[in-house]
This record gives C-alpha cells, sequence and structure tokens, in this order.
C-alpha cells in the first residue's frame, strides 16, 4: 500500500492557512500525509478515521489535531448496495514554520508543547471540542490577516486546554525528532534502533547513563508506564506500520520486531489494538483504498498530490515490497 504525499502547491496557494469545505459521498482522503499540521472536523457522515495506527469510528463533531508527516486517512464504506451517507467535514491546514522565531519564545511554552503532541494527532474534547467546532466555518469566511489572527485564537484555545488525548502511539513515527527534547527522546531513539534485538532495562539504562532502578522510575514518573510495557507499544507501533505498508507475512513482522513468541505477540497486540493482526491489516488496506472524486458527488478545494521529497520513508512502500528490502527501510 502506497502512503500519497499530499502538500500544498506554493505556486497556486495564495493563504498563508489553507481552509477546505468537504462535502460529498466520500472524504476524498486515502492514507497520506503532508508537511502541514491539519486540524479536521468531520461535521456528519464518515465511518472510520485512521491516525498514525490508531483506527476509530467517526461520529458527528469529530476533532482532531494531526501533525506534519503524520499518516492519516478518512474513509466513509456501507456494505455494497446500502448507499452512503453524505459526508461534510472542514480542514484546515498551515504550516507551522509561518509562526517563525515568535514560537521559540518561553511566554509561547505552551503551544511549543501542543505542536510536539500533535506529531501522534492529538483527540479534542468536551468544551474545548464545542468552542473550537463553533469557530471552525469562521475560517471559511475570511481570509488573509483575518484568517489568520482566527487561527492563532484557536491554537490558543487548543494548547491550553485540558481536554485533549493522544491518538498515535507514541512509536508509530520512525523518524527521530528534529530536536532532542531530553532524556526521553534519547531512550525511545535507543529502543526504536535496537526494536528488533533482545532488549532490557539495564540495556537502555546503560545507555542513557542511568541506574535501572532510576530508569524504571523515570519512565513511571513522565509515561505512567513501566519498561516492559513501553517498549512492547513502541514494538506494536511498528508492527502496525509494517502491516500497513508491507507485504511481509505477520510471523515475519512479529519475529522483526521483537517478538520471539507467537502466542506473546498475538496477546500484547490484541491488548493494545483490540483485534487480530490479520483484522488490523484488512482494516487499513480499507482505509487506504481511494475512491476517485467525482465532480457531481464530491466538493472540495483542490489539494496537490506529488511525489514526497522524502521519498525513500517507509510510508512509500508499495505492498509487494519484498520482506527484505521493507526490513531494510527501517
Amino acid at each position: 500500500m502506497k502512503a500519497l504525499y499530499q502538500g500544498l502547491d506554493p505556486r497556486t496557494s495564495t493563504e498563508v492557512v489553507m481552509c477546505e469545505h468537504i462535502h460529498g459521498n466520500d472524504f476524498d482522503c486515502p492514507w497520506h500525509f503532508h508537511e502541514e499540521m491539519e486540524i479536521m472536523l468531520v461535521i456528519s457522515g464518515g465511518t472510520q478515521r485512521c491516525i498514525g495506527d490508531n483506527f476509530s469510528p467517526l461520529t458527528p463533531g469529530d476533532l482532531v489535531v494531526v501533525g506534519p508527516n503524520l499518516l492519516h486517512g478518512y474513509s466513509n464504506e456501507y456494505p455494497e448496495g446500502q448507499p452512503r451517507k453524505p459526508v461534510e467535514a472542514i480542514s484546515v491546514k498551515f504550516n507551522p514554520s509561518l509562526l517563525g522565531s515568535w514560537l521559540q519564545m518561553s511566554d509561547v511554552m505552551q503551544l511549543q508543547n501542543f505542536f510536539r503532541q500533535a506529531a501522534n494527532g492529538i483527540q479534542v474534547r468536551g468544551s474545548t471540542r464545542k468552542r473550537v467546532a463553533e469557530r471552525m466555518p469562521l475560517l471559511l469566511k475570511t481570509q488573509g490577516l483575518q484568517r489568520l489572527i482566527l487561527l492563532l485564537e484557536i491554537l490558543n484555545e487548543l494548547s491550553t486546554s485540558n481536554d485533549l488525548s493522544q491518538i498515535a502511539s507514541a512509536g508509530f513515527s520512525l523518524e527521530s525528532p528534529p530536536v532532542d527534547h531530553g532524556r526521553l527522546s534519547r531512550i525511545t531513539r535507543f529502543i526504536k534502533k535496537r526494536i528488533g534485538e533482545p532488549l532490557y532495562l539495564k540495556d537502555v539504562a546503560k545507555h542513557v547513563g542511568m541506574s535501572p532502578v532510576t530508569l524504571s522510575r523515570y519512565l513511571r514518573s513522565h509515561l505512567r508506564k513501566t519498561f516492559p510495557t513501553y517498549l512492547n507499544e513502541l514494538r506494536i507501533a511498528r508492527v502496525c506500520r509494517l502491516l500497513k505498508e508491507t507485504d511481509a507475512t505477520v510471523s515475519e513482522i512479529a519475529v522483526h520486531c521483537g517478538f520471539d513468541s507467537m502466542a506473546n505477540f498475538e496477546r500484547q497486540f490484541r491488548k493494545l489494538q483490540g483485534c487480530s493482526p490479520k483484522v488490523y491489516r484488512q482494516r487499513s488496506h480499507r482505509v487506504s483504498s481511494p475512491v476517485l472524486p467525482s465532480s457531481s458527488s464530491n466538493h472540495r478545494q483542490t489539494a496537490t498530490t506529488s511525489t514526497s521529497p522524502n521519498s525513500n520513508h517507509l510510508w512509500q512502500a508499495q505492498p509487494n515490497k519484498t520482506v527484505q528490502t521493507a526490513f531494510m527501510a527501517m
């Protein structure tokens, strides 16, 4: 399965904040990624969204924030012969770099943290969701500076809210963050680098210059998780990527990701994803299948679909890649 790169074309885009009003039989939103951050409000319709390794049913009012280069897709699938309910949604895309050096100032620390959290996708709930959802349609009616000011108000609302929850697993993105945000980043990168090997608490502790006891306390304090729990989450996250993007067998993927027992692998996968690896792969294929837009059935502003400048990323993998080639890309 190939993920599409759907970036905004600077030659045709005249707005620093791009807004799309989506309405029709489908989202026309296959498995894809882009360099912009996106705020997506589903007003009505739709059956499922996939963000990173998370599959969730869609409900009216669903509001999420998707960070740059995070794989995601929306679908509106119904049994054959049953008419689809039309969808309506609002998508807002912008490049976080538009805020420039101002984003580095200490008085906007909350916004910095919010942008980092968006790397794994954020679901917005509660009263915050209601207030932001009320403002989203206003973005469609404004342009230029007025639209930018309204976006900043929405970002302030989101970055100061407690109604946020992470969507994708921390280990789903295989790329190291461009900036080292501390010891936790070092820990995570080390685990990802050796994800397919036997890995113990003492190995990671030695790498980051901590005792095993101190590292264990650190993980409990910062993640509220034990080392085995976090390790399994990172491994299952990589399993999910390979299930989506290669044709490797489930057992091959399990071994590659460090599981030496299929029984334990199946148990951990079901615990974290709520289904078997086989069912997960089937769901991901349904979300990834693009529905060609029809001028009579779907309406949305045009977004450029092109070859990614990072064409060697795993998310560009074809489903018929050999197991060896796919694993080498890891």
